[in-house]
């Protein structure tokens, strides 16, 4: 082996001699080549570049020379003048020096000098003439030409300057460009020379170094491996282990010669899985106290003896922990969140365990985002997470499935007793305000139940029957709990038909409007008609107490509002037209309506394709506009008011809305609410009301008109209290388009 060795490294030695001395000689005729290269680049770099620099700059410096004389001649001011002239003689000066002393230019320099001088008494004689109370214009302007002129003058010069250096410049740049090109050649030359040697070489090298890597490579595969590696006999005995395995016992304060504390535990158990097994390989993880292992133990048949090998995939762990934590986990509350809720349904449920789910949502938490914000409303999120947790009991597991909505889940029985009593408990701690960091909040919850197996087999049903529940406690003004059964189903799957035919109900004609009559009490002459619509589906008149709740719900109240707007509209404009009758058209609009981003634009589409003065169309507004957003509502109705429009409170008095709102919005008109006019010749209170209705109205300089008035005698006490207009089925019930028009021609 060593007489090999010695061969091919005599051969390698020869070749290597031999390129070390070419290499010399290439080197020094390269220094040759580098050091001419290096004198035409200095030349260059520290004469050269700085003579066209100091050109451009003197240039520029004449061109100064002359502003600020033209600016002294300009303002007068003598004091700017020297300074800024002494700035710039000495700037000049300063340029000019770096022409001075080279060869070539030395009688163009002094050129450049003398008339430099001219300027400088040229800039003195100017400031002679200046400096006197009544200036000689004429001799200044002489002055001033002269002045251009020796500009003009010295140009031609500094151009040749300029002309001949950069000549010098670009035959230095070709003589370097020249030698590094002899050089490239020398060094392309050289290094092939040096690829064949080296190639030579290494096959003598490559020959030596296949015959020791086949011993060392065995020897430091295991030694060398990060992980740590132990081999052992069929009864657990330590026959081999490298360094990394000292490195792993040392890290968790073990002696280095505890390698037995690497080897699983179950080792004699685990020799007969693997015995078992077709591949002779087994991979688990067991613990070294902070450490998770993944431990690999594959059988040598052949030798009767196990190869252990170790991985340390604590990271990796902890990692796909912490992901699936967060998968799990809502990242507002830290609560477990719905994938985790549907996860604990799903084992529950295929366990056959009996349990009950609760829905806890927060009343009216679409508005509290819209008028606290998102940062607001997340702190009480977090705030009322804290309370829910500290109010269950051991037994109940909590979840924040998004939003304002949380959810419980308790084993203790399935007609959820625990859940109702948890719902006692919270409803009495929403009695006082949250406290938060951006204040205090009242909060008031609603709470939906179902229970396994009784109300569903499966969690995405169950989970649809406790919001379905959830929908009925929200409606329900006695209780904010409601437990779910099929009624609740059928009703919500009744609602989502309705829901899907109401829909299609304007492309299908099955909307159709009617109008009710509005009186003058006092000129006994109808005003206005208010605008109501209804639904005719297969034949039948469907409430509208059935389906305009459910157009505000589910968002159908805009394109239905937009229709009846449009509709009203057309039919006010025939009625004006045709039949020469001056009336206001009043169209009742929603909230969800009101707030539409182009209601303003829906408005006005509606006038122009109809062709209706803005003055005989009213709108009438519920005292909810007015709950939220008192700032864009008010926007909004001054908008409307522009337009010509007249603006009416609806249903007034049975509202939220404070009195103050009245000298704030500007509303034309009061309709006093019927359910104070039904029995308002029976009842002192409602008589009252309607009294102080009446009078704040006619304070406000307000229309008052009355609905429902249904009787000689509810006309009577409103003629009494002075009371504008009146409509309701004493006079007119609604009626449908060539009734209506019968109607008027009669009265």
């Amino acid at each position: 082996m060593q007489l090999l060795v010695r061969k091919y490294l005599l051969k390698a030695s020869l070749l290597a001699g031999l390129s070390l001395l070419f290499g010399l000689v290439l080197s020094l005729l390269v220094f040759q080549a580098n050091e001419k290269v290096k004198v035409q680049t200095v030349d260059v770099v520290e004469h050269r570049l700085p003579i066209l620099s100091a050109i451009n700059e003197l240039i520029a410096d004449l061109t100064e020379q002359e502003r600020i004389v033209y600016e002294y001649y300009r303002s007068k001011e003598q004091a700017i003048f020297l300074s800024s002239s002494s700035n710039i003689q000495r700037t000049f000066a300063m340029h000019l020096s770096a022409l001075e002393g080279q060869q070539g230019i030395r009688q163009e320099t002094k050129n450049i000098q003398l008339q430099q001088q001219e300027i400088i008494q040229l800039f003195n004689r100017f400031d002679q003439l200046m400096d006197v109370y009544e200036p000689d214009w004429d001799a200044l302007r002489e002055v001033l030409t002269a002045i251009s002129n020796q500009r003009l003058q010295m140009l031609p010069t500094l151009k040749y300057i300029e002309k001949i250096t950069k000549k010098q410049v670009d035959e230095g740049h070709v003589e370097t460009l020249q030698q590094i090109d002899k050089t490239a050649m020398l060094v392309t030359f050289y290094s092939i020379f040096i690829v064949v040697i080296g190639v030579i070489v290494a096959w003598y090298i490559r020959q030596y170094i296949l015959a020791q890597t086949k011993s060392t490579r065995l020897t430091h595969f295991a030694q060398r491996n990060p992980n740590p590696i132990i081999s052992v006999n069929s009864d657990g005995e330590v026959l081999f282990s490298n360094p990394a395995c000292e490195r792993l016992l040392k890290q968790e304060g073990f002696d280095n010669k505890e390698v037995s504390k690497l080897i699983p535990s179950n080792f004699l158990a685990l020799r007969e899985i693997i015995a078992r097994s077709n591949d002779h390989y087994i991979v688990i993880e067991q613990t070294l106290k902070n450490k998770i292992l993944q431990v690999s133990v594959n059988w040598l048949e052949e030798f009767d003896a196990y190869d252990i090998h170790i991985k340390d995939v604590t990271e990796q762990v902890v990692a796909q922990q912490e992901v699936k934590h967060l998968a799990f986990t809502s990242q507002e509350t830290g609560l477990p969140n719905q994938y985790k809720l549907k996860e604990k349904l799903s084992a529950l449920i295929e366990s056959d365990a009996i349990f009950s789910l609760g829905v806890i949502a927060i009343r009216q938490y679409n508005d509290k985002v819209a008028t606290l914000g998102g940062e607001v409303t997340t702190s009480l999120i977090r705030c009322v997470a804290n309370v829910v947790s500290n109010t269950i009991t051991q037994h109940v597991e909590f979840y924040h499935l998004g939003e304002g909505e949380f959810a419980v889940l308790t084993l203790e029985g399935e007609k959820g007793t625990t859940l109702v009593t948890l719902a006692n408990k919270l409803n009495k701690q929403t009695e006082n305000a949250l406290v938060t960091r951006y204040g205090e909040f009242f909060i008031e919850f609603d709470f939906g139940f179902a229970a396994f197996p009784e109300h569903a087999n499966n969690s995405n049903s169950l989970l649809k029957n406790a919001h379905i529940a959830l929908g009925v406690a929200c409606q329900n003004p006695h209780e904010n709990y409601a437990f779910f059964t099929p009624e609740f189903a059928a009703h919500a799957e009744k609602k989502a038909a309705m829901t899907d035919s109401l829909r299609n109900a304007v492309l299908l004609d099955e909307l159709f409007l009617v109008y009710q009559p509005q009186l003058c009490i006092n000129h006994k002459k109808i005003t206005g008609i208010e605008t109501l619509v209804r639904w005719r589906q297969n034949g039948k008149i469907v409430p509208p107490i059935e389906f305009i709740p459910l157009a505000e719900q589910s968002g159908l109240i805009v394109t239905i509002g937009q229709w009846i707007l449009q509709q009203a509209c057309i039919f006010g404009q025939k009625l004006i037209e045709q039949h020469n009758i001056e009336l206001v058209v009043a169209v009742n609009i929603s909230p969800r309506q009101f707030s539409h981003p182009q209601f303003i634009e829906t408005v006005e589409q509606a006038l122009e394709k109809s062709g209706l003065n803005p003055q005989h169309l009213e709108l009438e507004i519920t005292e909810g506009v007015f709950m939220h957003h008192e700032k864009s509502t008010l926007e909004m109705m001054h908008k409307l008011k522009q337009l010509g429009i007249q603006l009416s409170i609806d249903d007034f008095g049975t509202g939220y809305s404070s009195m103050s709102y009245l000298k704030q919005f500007p509303i034309d008109k009061l309709k006093i609410d019927q359910s104070f006019v039904r029995d308002c010749d029976k009842n002192d209170q409602d008589k009252a009301i309607i009294n102080s209705i009446i009078g704040l109205g006619k304070s406000l300089g307000l229309t008052l008109i009355a609905e429902g008035v249904e009787e000689s005698a509810h006309l009577d006490i409103l003629t009494a209290m002075e009371c504008d207009e009146i409509q309701g089925y004493w006079f007119s019930k609604p009626l449908e388009d060539d009734a209506l028009i019968e109607f008027i021609h009669h009265h």
